[in-house]
């Protein structure tokens, strides 16, 4: 699952150290690294997200593919498949 900060809050992942931050912090000195805005990938069973989820510090995000923003959708709802490469003997 995606997780990122509720708005106004700042997170700290306890695996990696990092901050989490639904938008930019100033004031903080370098090196920081703030995990960007639209989340990071936790695991589904993780408790302490699952708790900063429960505790509404956290909230449930969907992942921003650029798959996801360019697939064209065909007029009956299906996703339209990539045309076959041409043969390279075929003649």
């Amino acid at each position: 699952m995606f997780v990122k900060p509720a708005p106004g809050l700042l997170l700290r992942d306890p695996v990696t150290k990092q901050l989490l931050s639904a938008a930019p912090v100033e004031g903080l000195k370098k090196p920081v690294t703030i995990v960007p805005a639209q989340g990071m990938e936790v695991s589904d069973f993780d408790l302490f997200w699952l708790r900063r989820i429960r505790d509404g510090d956290a909230v449930k995000a969907e992942p921003q593919t650029e798959t996801s923003k360019t697939t064209t959708v065909s007029a009956t709802g299906a996703a339209a498949a990539p045309a076959p490469a041409p043969e390279e003997g075929a003649k």
